[in-house]
């Protein structure tokens, strides 16, 4: 197999494929899964001309919607088109089913929060299999609090959830997050991302299946990309994706109880190389109480010279053909080391 070595490389950081990176119609009820109601409701919101759900006050609800974009204008915002749009109101958006088919803009994003408090539950969104535009299907920024939680998104999708900007604090808890697996054309995907200042608690989702089958960028299960400190990442399932679990920037996150496996010797085509966790740029970060598997991994913990006091305790590590490589400044590990110590 061959094997891509990204320690100490411009290839290594540039290689992460992260949003923000220098490199990264309402048609009736829906039957989104999860809490809330499933009645189709919108209370303090409208549809707007151009096909789009937008909140006007607050205590606002869009629940219960079936939504279609396929090529149509949808609400221009800041970052993109929006076809659920909180308006920096507070209020939930619960139980809706987005599809995408086409997108006339890049990028388009199913449901996007700007500010306000937002409890986002219970919707299903489904990306097209090869989509040639970027689509975020959840998004939470410019300071906003709340929670992401029991969603269900699948297919084409650039980033799944997303929290971005400082003062952006989220739970992101029980999703399912699914992307296409193997791919070598249009973007490289990312199930979850926490970005650019914003902070989460990231617990008990489901991300699999997100793998860029070439060797000049990574997918990632879940990735942070400068985000702010203290990121929790707990107990969530991280299956089949190039790289699991990515640390990139922030300080004193912990990552606890996960469970990070390539279940296949190969999924892609192309030998690309896979890794359970990476942490670079993070400063007294920790990996603890980890599974980390692979049928036929490159490396379970990659740490990286820009990475500083990483705590490797507790994790077991398996399939790989290294199980650490460290090359970060004073790492934390059992001494003599034992990946089940």
């Amino acid at each position: 197999m061959k094997r891509r070595s990204f320690i100490g490389t411009t290839l290594g950081v540039a290689g992460l494929s992260a949003v923000g990176a220098s490199t990264a119609i309402a048609k009736g009820p829906g039957k989104g899964k999860g809490s809330g109601t499933d009645d189709p409701e919108l209370v303090n919101a409208e549809l707007t001309d151009d096909g789009a759900l937008v909140a006007t006050d607050d205590e606002f609800v869009i629940a219960g919607q079936e939504i279609e974009i396929d090529g149509q204008e949808l609400y221009d915002g800041a970052e993109g088109a929006y076809a659920v749009y909180n308006d920096g109101y507070s209020g939930v958006i619960s139980n809706n089913e987005i599809s995408v088919e086409s997108m006339t803009d890049s990028p388009t994003f199913g449901i996007r929060v700007e500010g306000g408090d937002v409890d986002v539950t219970g919707n299903a969104v489904d990306g097209d299999d090869a989509l040639g535009r970027q689509f975020l299907s959840v998004a939470v920024g410019g300071g906003a609090a709340g929670r992401v939680e029991s969603n269900t998104l699948d297919g084409g999708h650039r980033v799944g959830i997303l929290a971005e900007g400082a003062g952006t604090t989220v739970s992101i808890r029980d999703n399912e997050v699914t992307g296409l697996g193997p791919k070598s054309d249009g973007w490289a995907e990312n199930g979850i991302q926490v970005g650019d200042g914003a902070t989460a608690q990231v617990r008990g989702n489901t991300v699999a299946d997100h793998w860029w089958d070439l060797d000049n960028f990574q997918s990632s299960g879940i990735i942070l990309y400068q985000p702010g400190d203290g990121v929790q990442i707990q107990r969530n399932t991280v299956r089949n994706n190039d790289a699991g679990v990515a640390l990139w920037g922030g300080n004193e996150h912990n990552a606890i109880h996960n469970t990070v496996e390539v279940t296949d010797d190969d999924p892609g085509e192309n030998d690309v190389a896979h890794y359970g966790f990476l942490a670079l740029e993070t400063v007294n970060s920790g990996i603890r109480q980890n599974t980390i598997r692979a049928e036929d991994g490159d490396i379970g913990v990659l740490v990286y010279t820009s990475a500083e006091n990483t705590k490797l305790i507790g994790n077991e590590v398996s399939g790989f053909a290294d199980a650490i490589a460290d090359e970060g400044a004073d790492t934390k590990l059992p001494k003599p080391f034992d990946p089940d110590a």
